[in-house]
């Protein structure tokens, strides 16, 4: 019998089914926004009304204990997660640039740019990649992986999309979203997913504020060359990540 921490296949059970997912997490992003918003009529920092949000969305899934997939993946997953994490930031930003849909990102670059560069790692980075990995992988493609992988990745990388609401944003985090998706469906838990959407932020928010100038230079210095090389990386993390069943 698989151990629930050493899963060989992924493992689902005591999931809810996606219709009660669906439901849960749309309560769940409806406390996020309203905690949020509550908090901005008040003048709260943006910063602090993005972590009370999301404690509160993490409150709420302990209150309801609902089944997560919070369990110690496979290596393999680890790695992809990594990869994923520190490369994915990139032709995500590629695509925006091409795409150039409407909209800015003004708020968030503020709270960025404020204070010591621990706050908006904490802030932006850490608690966010726990709550939103929670709730869209952990509810949400973990019971609509009972349907099939396929749609769990896709169903939780909209869903995840749609929740930034600025169109810059959607777009920015789709890339993210697939591989998200699938290192939680290939894992059948959400700690890679954690690790790469915490990685993912820290490198995005380290480089808006300057923090290394040598890697910045080193990153626009080739485009094309940084974008071939962050894809391969992220093409490695979803090859690492894919289920293989009972080989895996």
């Amino acid at each position: 019998m698989t151990s629930p921490s050493e899963p060989r296949t992924p493992q689902f059970y005591h999931v809810v089914p996606p219709r009660t997912a669906l439901k849960l997490t749309g309560a769940l992003v409806l406390a996020i926004y309203g905690v949020q918003l509550g908090l901005a009529v008040v003048g709260a920092p943006p910063a602090l009304a993005v972590v009370l949000g999301d404690a509160a969305a993490i409150a709420l899934l302990w209150a309801w204990r609902v089944d997560v997939g919070f369990v110690w993946p496979r290596a393999r997953f680890v790695v992809a997660a990594v990869l994923g994490g520190l490369a994915c930031w990139y032709p995500a930003a590629k695509l925006v640039e091409v795409v150039s849909p409407p909209g800015d990102s003004v708020v968030i670059q503020t709270a960025i740019d404020k204070g010591p560069l621990i706050v908006p790692l904490a802030c932006l980075g850490i608690v966010p990649a726990f709550a939103e990995e929670l709730v869209f992988r952990g509810v949400l493609a973990r019971s609509f992986a009972q349907r099939g992988a396929a749609l769990a990745i896709v169903v939780s990388a909209v869903a995840f999309s749609a929740y930034h609401l600025a169109p810059a944003q959607m777009l920015g985090t789709l890339p993210l979203a697939f591989v998200l998706g699938v290192l939680a469906v290939g894992s059948g838990s959400v700690v890679p997913g954690m690790v790469a959407h915490l990685l993912n932020n820290a490198i995005v928010i380290v480089l808006e504020r300057d923090e290394v100038p040598a890697l910045g230079r080193a990153l626009v210095a080739s485009p094309p060359a940084t974008l071939a090389c962050t894809s391969a990386l992220v093409a490695a993390a979803v090859v690492l990540a894919m289920p293989r069943g009972k080989a895996a």
